[in-house]
């Protein structure tokens, strides 16, 4: 999963309560709606799907859901997460405090933060299943921060971290050895208490409606709101005058006793909301009359009566419009939409209305709606503050207007007219709203809304059919009345209409063609556009009208169509013989035909020959026309013509009498046709035959001709007995297209007959041929062994191909194994697996038989060599009876052969490794290698001493895959142990003084090889970069006591590592240095114990802090009041806090390394807080007059002389910080002092000084914020 993706949560459905919200609307705001609409509810999330009951997968959380859920897994990752950055937050505040740098607390931070960021995509919990490039990317960025924290980096935002930690852990260690809160001591709230407030009693007053908002009563609206503003003063008594609109009379409304009481409430909850204590409350008065209201009086709690500003507040009557009265939902296009509106309200009013057509929003705006002749304020633009209390206030009544709206209605389809918005005289708006911006979607009501249907006006005309094209119909037969229908944005099949028209009959009509006396009117209604009436009777038709849906529509021309019967079709009939030019008899009947009708005509007649009787029928274009009738046979003959038919007359008419009937008795003359197929196809070399069937009395001669390339060669056969005759051609060796045609034939009569009979023949002009085709210019490949091979062919002719082929290696060399092969392509290939010489015997293709093209009719197939190996012979490296031998070399050192390989590559070489150690069980192992040139290097296996022994066994190329009959090849090898040197008790430390001269024991080490040795060892001092390296003697066991000079040691500690040793058979082992095994030798000097401060006097709360010399940890010995306490520092640092007054003197110190104990002396003094206390510590408010005086009494504290510093600032309001208008100083030599003030404020005491001591709550609050306050005031 990538990061940033958001995969779905696999949890169980949980299900949400209702989401609730309420709003509130100021009282002072204008009505912006005519009803109250609910809140749309807020939408919740979508919920996961169930996925619980699915099996785990292998991306299933390691803990399944059903056990813990998702989100809970994540709540525990994020809790997890918290924690650790809040120790580390802790160990980096221990870090800041003593000043120092720490590695060992970063190193272990580092190893946190990788378990945590590698161990939680492990988990794979849901949305945290991150990607290895983001955790690498997150650990780097939390190893640079943790650097940055440990390493005490000086960062811009230290001080708020600081803060931000001490909020939650604050305690260090006291004199005491007790942990204490250090904020506690400092920020001592008991040492500055008190504080006195003055209050200056202001003037009050009361005004009714300062904002002069219009008001409105009706439809949800119950009760209006008006606002009543009392300043800085509680009323009592409280009088309204309301003047009715109606009658212009007059009501005293008082307010209760219960409002009263709201008022004083409201009055006590703002006392200290105001920045000079002044109180201004709000009072909304309910009204439910409409009315003029006015604020006629009010009393305060001493019954003096208090400044009344304001004008008058009218509460009117809500205005509202509505369409009516309702008219006719159907127009028509450019009808008029003659639509009222109905205005109701105080004038004047204002109407805003829209008009959608198909969908596309329109709005209207209609201004200054007032009856004839009224007269208001509100016109003359008079403001109502300026009306007379006891002027007629009857111009404010309500009163209806009502708007006409009546356009043209140009567009058709679906017209709608909204009320959306009204407005009075005084600024109320009601808004309707649309059901695109009801959360609901509920649509308007009836009464706002009017919608039109204005349909489009039909249009019709004639199609194909005016006074020039008549229409023509048979007698007694109708046809459709060829209208066009057509309206804007219908479809025709659903288009119902109406159409009426004039008629005059054909012999009615006037001599230019119009109607005459004789007129009728007709009408039909079509059901669709395609619907059209049916007309029978000759005459002239004439629309007049059409309508649809209501709409009447237009009549374009043409509008006129004539109507005609035409004629019957009927034939006249006229025929003659038609005689034999050679022997004088009739052959058949020539026919002439004249016709009456509409052309074309068709013509029915039955044949009659010899008893056998077939029907004819022939097409006539005009009206006359001549045909012969001339049987092919001898006989007598009848023809009988029974019906006619012509393009009006589809109906055949049947033909009657004798005129219609024609008789003959013929000798037809000598004929003959080819009844083979009159194109046919032949191979080179092939004869073809002709079947031919001769008409006439036997014996007949035939004559023909083939014909090819422009030449004719004539043939003739006589005295042929058989009506029928078969034509054989010689062979035809040239190709091309012949034409074999019948030129004449004769019977027994003599009569020489021309015919027009002939066949094509189309020969071809090569024979198939067949050869191969070559690969890289040559028929020669090579394949792999026991892969198919494709062999390309090339032939020529008309596939598909029959191919033979043989093998001339397969079989015996005089009669090899004959193979065939049908081949669909020109250029296809033959598919064989054996090596040798193929070879084309023969070919043939779908027809003809072909020929083998000598020098493309072999190819000749070989196989690839399979691949070879062998080992290269070099220095180190010789030949055995069993393979190959390496010379032997230490563990861990560099070792290798080379192997040649013969074959195409790349190559692939698999190979097995058995290694036998000295002790224990061979262990065997395979490898495997590709190589893409024909000499590899093996990297031969050192990392442990034993036996190697290498045996390939299996060999690839790009060819071949590793067969069986592959040889192994065997390489063997022995490995030497490294020798090593190992510390009997690494990590033992070796303490010295360095006063002291003793005898230092020996560092036992044990020894592992062949002896004898030579052990190198390294001596690094802490305080030096470079280390010392010490070589031992020749040593001829494998246990030493090791003794390190004395002069290769320094004070303080050393390690000592084991470098490197060698063994008697030439190996040696160099250890690490970083992180072996080592010891220590520590030497070390007597502690002391330093102050990092020069003074000895202290506050208390202020830290005492000592500087150590020696190696932690330390035991430091002091007194405090006479108490002997004992303490222990892990660090170079002793601190402690001071809690509480006293004397502080350090007595002692030992550390651990030298468990001395060194005598010191270094007493500190440590002195109280000062404190004062103003009003005796209380908070006390005191309410004076302009002019009065106030005095204030400050007591004291601690070591005189005091200095202090107080403050005069605004009395604070609720919601809001008081500021501090002027700060004054002052000092007192005794423990007490007064000050008189006048001025309105809160006075405090914000810092104050003794002789030894000083504490501000300045100083608290930039605590508060970060920053680093000061012991000392500076004045």
């Amino acid at each position: 999963m990538s990061v940033g993706a958001f995969p779905q949560t696999p949890v169980a459905v949980r299900r949400r309560g209702p989401a609730t919200g309420t709003s509130t609307t100021s009282s002072s705001s204008t009505t912006t709606g005519s009803s109250n609409k609910p809140t749309k509810p807020t939408s919740s999330l979508p919920v996961a799907p169930q996925q619980g009951g699915t099996p785990p997968t292998a991306s299933a959380p390691v803990i399944p859901l059903n056990i813990l859920d998702a989100p809970t897994q994540r709540l525990y990752a994020f809790v997890v997460y918290l924690a650790l950055f809040a120790w580390k937050l802790y160990d980096w505040a221990g870090v800041v405090e003593e000043n120092q740098e720490s590695f060992w607390t970063w190193l272990k931070w580092v190893f946190i933060d990788i378990a945590f960021l590698y161990g939680l995509p492990e988990l794979r919990i849901p949305w945290l299943e991150l990607s290895q490039p983001f955790v690498t990317t997150a650990f780097i960025l939390h190893a640079i921060f943790d650097w940055m924290l440990m390493f005490n980096v000086g960062l811009p935002w230290q001080g708020m971290i600081l803060g931000f930690v001490k909020v939650f852990y604050d305690r260090e260690l006291a004199i005491s050895e007790h942990n204490v809160k250090l904020s506690s001591i400092l920020h001592n709230h008991s040492l500055i208490m008190g504080r006195q407030i003055i209050n200056i009693l202001p003037e009050g007053s009361a005004i009714l409606n300062p904002e002069r908002h219009p008001y409105c009563l009706g439809g949800d609206f119950k009760v209006a709101p008006i606002p009543m503003f009392f300043n800085s003063t509680i009323p009592v008594e409280v009088e309204l005058i309301r003047t009715d609109l109606e009658t212009n009379e007059q009501e005293i409304i008082k307010l209760s006793k219960s409002q009263i009481r709201d008022i004083k409430n409201r009055a006590k909850r703002d006392r200290n909301t105001h920045e000079t204590g002044q109180t201004v409350v709000q009072f909304d008065y309910p009204a439910k009359k409409p009315g003029a209201y006015r604020l006629s009086k009010a009393l305060d709690e001493y019954k003096l009566e208090v400044q009344r500003h304001g004008p008058q507040t009218f509460v009117v009557p809500c205005p509202k419009a509505w369409v009516g009265p309702a008219t006719a939902p159907g127009r028509c296009i450019k009808d008029l939409s003659d639509l009222s509106l109905q205005v109701e309200g105080t004038p004047p009013l204002k109407i805003r209305y829209s008009r959608t057509i198909n969908g596309k929003d329109h709005s209207f705006h209609f201004q200054s709606l007032q009856p004839e002749g009224f007269v208001s304020p509100l016109i003359a633009m008079r403001p109502t503050s300026f009306i007379d209390q006891d002027e007629d206030v009857s111009w404010a009544r309500v009163q209806r207007v009502p708007l006409a709206i009546n356009e043209s209605m140009n567009d058709g389809g679906e017209w709608q007219y909204s009320v959306d918005e009204v407005q009075d005289g005084f600024g109320n708006v009601i808004k309707y709203a649309s059901p695109a911006d009801d959360p609901e979607g509920k649509p308007k009501p009836k009464h706002l809304v009017q919608n039109f249907v204005v349909k489009e006006r039909p249009r019709v005309r004639l199609n194909g059919c005016d006074l020039r094209n008549p229409l023509k119909v048979p007698k007694g037969g109708s046809k459709e009345l060829p209208i066009k229908f057509d309206i804007s944005g219908s479809t025709p099949d659903v288009t119902a209409h109406s159409l009426t028209w004039q008629f005059s009959p054909i012999d009615t009509l006037t001599e230019s063609g119009d109607h005459g006396d004789v007129v009728s009117t007709g009408s039909y209604n079509a059901r669709n556009a395609k619907d059209k009436p049916k007309i029978s009777a000759p005459g002239l038709y004439t629309l007049k009208s059409v309508s649809s849906s209501g709409c009447e529509g237009e009549v374009q021309e043409p509008s006129s169509c004539l109507l005609l019967n035409p004629l019957e079709p009927s034939v006249v009939l006229r025929s003659e013989e038609i005689p034999d030019t050679c022997a004088g008899n009739s052959i058949g009947l020539r026919v002439d035909m004249d016709l009456i009708g509409t052309p074309p005509f068709t013509v029915k007649y039955q044949v009659i020959s010899n008893g056998q009787s077939t029907y004819e029928k022939v097409k006539i274009p005009g009206l006359r026309y001549q045909m012969d009738l001339i049987p092919r046979v001898a006989g007598s003959h009848k023809y009988i013509f029974t019906h006619i038919a012509d393009d009006i007359y589809t109906n055949f008419l049947k033909l009657s009498g004798s005129e219609y009937i024609l008789e003959q008795d013929v000798k037809p003359q000598a004929s003959a046709f080819i009844q083979s197929d009159p194109k046919q196809s032949a191979c080179l070399g092939d004869e073809v035959s002709a079947n031919i069937l001769l008409l006439g009395d036997a014996p007949f001669t035939l004559e023909w001709e083939i014909i090819h390339d422009g030449k004719r060669k004539p043939h003739k056969v006589t005295g042929i007995q058989d009506n029928r005759f078969e034509i054989k051609t010689a062979p035809l060796a040239q190709g091309g297209e012949y034409t074999l045609a019948l030129t004449s034939v004769q019977d027994k009569r003599g009569c020489r007959n021309f015919l027009q009979e002939e066949m094509k023949i189309s020969v071809r002009r090569q024979s198939p041929r067949a050869g191969f085709g070559q690969i890289e210019h040559k028929r020669k490949t090579m394949g792999v062994e026991g892969a198919t091979v494709k062999l390309p062919l090339r032939l020529t002719g008309e596939g598909p191909w029959t191919v033979y082929y043989t093998n001339l290696n397969d079989g015996p060399g005089d009669n090899p194994t004959v193979l065939q092969k049908i081949i669909n392509n020109d250029n296809d290939f033959l598919l064989v697996k054996g090596r040798g010489t193929y070879k084309i015997t023969d070919v043939e293709d779908k027809r003809c038989p072909g020929v083998v093209d000598p020098k493309a009719s072999t190819f000749e197939v070989d196989w690839f060599s399979r691949p070879e190996m062998s080992v290269l012979l070099s220095e180190g490296v010789s030949k055995t009876e069993s393979g190959y031998s390496l010379e032997p070399v230490c563990e861990g050192d560099v070792s290798g052969f080379e192997v040649s390989m013969m074959g195409t590559p790349p190559f692939t070489v698999e190979y097995e490794i058995t290694h036998k150690p000295p002790q224990g069980s061979a262990v065997r192992g395979r490898k495997k290698f590709d190589a893409t040139l024909k000499k590899e290097s093996i990297q031969a296996e050192t990392s442990k001493a034993g036996s190697y022994t290498y045996k390939f066994s299996s060999l690839e190329d790009q060819l071949y895959s590793s067969d069986r009959k592959f040889k192994p090849l065997v390489v063997e090898q022995k490995v030497h142990r490294k020798p090593s040197a190992i510390f009997a008790k690494p990590g033992q430390t070796f303490k010295y003084c360095k006063s002291e001269q003793g005898v230092e024991d020996g560092i036992p080490i044990v020894l592992t090889g062949a002896p004898p040795f030579q052990v190198e060892f390294e001596i690094k001092h802490q305080s030096t970069a470079i280390p010392d390296i010490y070589k031992t003697p020749i040593i001829n066991s494998n246990t030493y006591e090791i003794q390190i000079p004395r002069q290769k040691l320094r004070l303080g500690t050393q390690h000592i590592r084991i470098r490197d040793v060698r063994d008697g058979s030439g190996c040696h082992s160099i250890t690490p240095t970083i992180g072996g095994p080592s010891v220590q030798i520590q030497m070390f000097e007597a502690p002391t114990i330093y102050p990092l401060e020069t003074r000895t006097d202290y506050c208390v709360g202020e830290r005492i802090s000592y500087t150590l010399s020696g190696t932690p940890p330390f035991e430091v010995w002091y007194t405090f009041n006479d108490v002997e306490r004992k303490a222990k520092s892990d660090t170079t640092t002793f601190r402690r806090v001071a809690e509480s007054p006293g004397e502080f003197t350090i007595k002692s110190i030992s550390d651990k390394a030298s468990e001395c104990r060194a005598p010191v002396h270094v007493t500190k003094t440590i002195h109280p807080m000062p404190a004062v206390k103003i009003s005796r510590g209380r908070e006390i408010q005191v309410d004076i007059h302009e002019g009065n005086e106030v005095e204030i009494l400050f007591e004291f504290w601690g070591t005189p002389p005091f200095e202090f510093t107080y403050t005069r600032s605004t009395n604070a309001k609720k919601g809001q910080k008081s500021q501090v208008l002027e700060t004054r100083h002052d000092i007192s030599h005794e423990h007490s002092k007064v000050v008189r003030a006048s001025q309105e404020g809160t006075y405090e005491v914000v810092a104050i000084k003794d002789s030894f001591c000083a504490f501000s709550t300045q100083q608290y609050e930039a605590g508060k914020k970060g920053e680093k306050g000061q012991k000392k005031l500076m004045y």
